[in-house]
């Protein structure tokens, strides 16, 4: 299904817009596949991977400012572009390339299954655009699913959340370190899936409150796990933002694992300064937390981070280890990020590790953890 333009009173441009000479405006676009999910689980993740390579490798050439993010898990890509008069004209050309690019890896009926959409805006002075952007398309995903804000009323009213593990499993040498934990919606509802979960929450501008729920029944899986079977490492996600939440500090200033639990900071939205967060993550360490820093390498979270906030183990995004396969050069920046992280003590973790060769080429360059569907997929958290 292909949607150009998100006509919807959620957004409104201000600020002093960059024009460029010759009628052209610098634009923030969002390139969002809201049916890609289904479409990785038709197709595989190597397939699906390689699809998504070729279609970032083509909105990369609009992208003079490159692509400012790139989640394959959910399907969106950000980039800013000067090549369109409007946003309006960039909608209606990028929403073409994307559907003829799709067509040519994907049947048509996958292709109408991705739901394309494409929500463009002119890049303004205002340092709250980007936020802006994201609500917009916030508001289209709750126009697509009207019935999201009840379903997510009751996961909310009845704590309904389903914690899901996955293993980490060391490279180096054999066995498991730990496991990250991950959440699901209630089985039978729509909102089952994490995407559509935290879709329909940032819709209802009520993704920080998901956030909250989704640590608070980790943390109590861990807890009944720890007391019924011992000791057993575990990790959370958890935007830096909520680092300042008073709940959620009270939470982990009272959690009696804390040694056992490593706190993933995992963001969409760019950090302005890391020195208050830094701050945060020495008093928590002193707790027995462990901070690691998720999907490097895409979004906000760039390699260059890693010396601001040497985290105890950085996670290199899926994206970066699917084109492990593609040659050199990306072999060669990998290198460069591992030797980085060992030089300070910290350690690498590869996820999305699907195949053999690609865990052979993880243990070469020294990567210390891996994570992926070559070992297990998630499983539900029993005890």
């Amino acid at each position: 299904m292909l949607r150009a333009a998100f006509h919807l009173p959620c957004y409104t441009a201000t600020g002093q817009q960059h024009q460029i000479p010759g009628g052209r405006l610098r634009t923030l676009t969002l390139v969002s596949l809201s049916g890609w999910p289904d479409i990785i689980e038709r197709i595989g993740q190597s397939t699906a991977q390689k699809v998504w390579h070729a279609l970032a490798a083509l909105l990369s050439q609009n992208a003079q400012y490159g692509l400012q993010q790139d989640i394959f898990e959910l399907g969106e890509l950000w980039f800013e572009t000067e090549q369109f008069s409007s946003p309006a004209q960039a909608q209606q050309a990028l929403s073409q390339a994307v559907a003829k690019q799709l067509l040519s890896e994907l049947d048509c009926q996958l292709v109408h299954e991705a739901e394309i959409q494409v929500s463009s805006a002119a890049v303004t002075e205002q340092a709250a655009q980007e936020l802006s952007i994201r609500s917009d398309a916030a508001c289209a995903l709750n126009a697509l699913y009207p019935d999201s804000k009840e379903d997510l009323l009751r996961v909310f009213a009845n704590k309904n959340l389903l914690p899901y593990w996955q293993s980490i499993q060391r490279v180096q040498s054999e066995g498991i370190f730990g496991y990250e934990a991950l959440i699901r919606g209630p089985k039978a509802s729509p909102l089952h899936r994490a995407d559509k979960l935290f879709g329909a929450a940032m819709a209802q501008g009520q993704q920080y409150e998901m956030e909250k729920l989704a640590l608070s029944t980790h943390l109590a899986t861990h807890a009944r796990y720890c007391e019924h079977h011992g000791a057993q490492r575990l990790t959370v996600n958890l935007s830096p933002g909520l680092l300042f939440d008073n709940e959620v500090s009270d939470t982990l200033q009272n959690y009696p694992y804390a040694h056992l639990l490593c706190i993933e900071l995992t963001e969409h939205l760019p950090v302005d300064d890391w020195a208050p967060v830094k701050a945060k993550m020495a008093a928590l360490r002193q707790l027995g937390y462990t901070f690691w820093l998720d999907d490097v390498g895409c979004g906000f979270f760039e390699l260059t981070l890693i010396n601001t906030v040497k985290p105890d183990v950085v996670k290199l995004c899926i994206t970066i280890i699917s084109r492990l396969d593609y040659g050199a050069e990306i072999i060669d920046e990998i290198r460069q990020v591992v030797d980085t992280v060992h030089l300070y003590g910290g350690k690498v973790l590869a996820e999305g590790i699907e195949t053999p060769q690609q865990l052979d080429i993880a243990k070469q360059l020294g990567v210390d953890y891996a994570q992926g569907y070559l070992f297990d997929k998630p499983k539900e958290a029993g005890l």
